[in-house]
This record gives structure tokens, C-alpha cells and sequence, in this order.
């Protein structure tokens, strides 16, 4: 999936923004503040270039807890910032996909399985939905937001989450070569 441009340079943009605002490159930061300080810009930029969806509102939250990354955000997100730390309107998990999701179940430990070789294949389905289900509570884990999404939306915001952050690495790999290159003509 390829990323526009225009996100790229948004990203940028707010991205410099950030390590202005931040002073990244004072002499006076000891280099886990100054990490801290790259990587609380970086976030917040994919955040402004993004714009608001889900997991951009859970990376908010996230990054609100700590009362000093606050003037910061203030600072990248601008207005933003007051709309994508509302909490979201579609937050609520939906319970019809539970119902669909017992009922399926309900159907399937109903069936009477004559034979051993069905016996096993309803283990062999029981033990593929297990590991489904920790697959799908890890990436829950790993994607901000992620606690009150289910199924497609899910996948959705992941594949949305994983497309910014391949950006953010793409662009903060070019700001490092800029800068070595920046280096070497002093």
C-alpha cells in the first residue's frame, strides 16, 4: 500500500515542528530525554498528518498521560488537539458481532459428531479459534486504541496504523540522511 506524498510532507512538516518546539537539538538534553522528545514528535506528527481515526485518538490518550508531553502535543496537534483527545464516538464495541459470533458457536457445539475423524476436526476448529482469539488480544495490545475495536475494524486501523508508521520510518530515514549528508559539507 503506498502512502501519498502529501501525508509524507504533513508528516514532515509537523514532524520539524516538533523538534523545534521540543529543542532536540540543544546541547542541554541528556540523550533518553532527547529520544523521548524525538519519539513523542514523531508520534505526534502521524498524528496531524493522519488526522482522526481510532487508533490516532488511542495514541492521543496515551500520550495526554504524561502532564508534560501536553505542551508539546498542544503545539504540533494545534486545534486538533482538543478534538482527537475527546474520546471517540464510535469507542463502543458492537454487540451484534458477539451474537453472530455465539450463535455461530452455539450452532457448531450442537452438532452431534458420529465419527472420531469429525470428533477431530471439531478440535482442530476449536483449538484454530483459540489461537485466533490471543492473536487478535496481542494486536489489541499493540495498537493504540486497539481495546475497544473488534474484527474488521481491527484489521482496518492495524493496516491503517502499520501504512503510517512504514511513513514515519521512511521520512525520518530521509531527515538522517539529509543530516549526515549536511555533516559532511561542513
Amino acid at each position: 500500500m503506498q502512502v501519498p506524498n502529501s501525508f509524507k510532507l504533513a508528516l514532515l512538516k509537523q514532524m520539524l515542528l516538533g523538534f523545534q518546539l521540543s529543542a532536540v537539538s540543544s546541547n542541554s538534553m541528556s540523550f533518553h530525554e532527547r529520544k523521548n522528545a524525538i519519539k513523542l514528535s514523531a508520534d505526534a506528527a502521524m498524528v496531524f498528518a493522519r488526522g482522526s481515526t481510532r487508533w490516532t485518538r488511542g495514541l492521543v490518550a496515551s500520550l495526554s498521560k504524561n502532564r508534560n508531553n501536553e505542551d508539546l502535543l498542544r503545539g504540533i496537534l494545534g486545534k486538533k488537539y482538543e478534538r482527537l483527545s475527546l474520546p471517540c464516538c464510535n469507542s463502543w464495541k458492537i454487540p451484534r458481532s458477539r451474537k453472530i459470533l455465539k450463535r455461530c458457536l452455539g450452532l457448531c457445539s450442537r452438532r452431534k459428531k458420529a465419527t472420531g475423524t469429525q470428533h477431530d476436526v471439531k478440535s482442530s476448529s476449536t483449538l484454530a479459534r483459540r489461537l485466533v482469539k490471543k492473536r487478535i488480544q496481542v494486536l489489541k495490545k499493540l495498537l493504540p486504541g486497539g481495546d475497544s475495536m473488534e474484527g474488521f475494524s481491527l484489521l482496518d486501523q492495524t493496516l491503517d496504523y502499520a501504512v503510517s508508521l512504514k511513513a514515519q520510518v521512511d521520512v525520518m530515514r530521509r531527515l538522517l540522511k539529509i543530516s549526515k549528508a549536511s555533516n559532511l559539507n561542513k
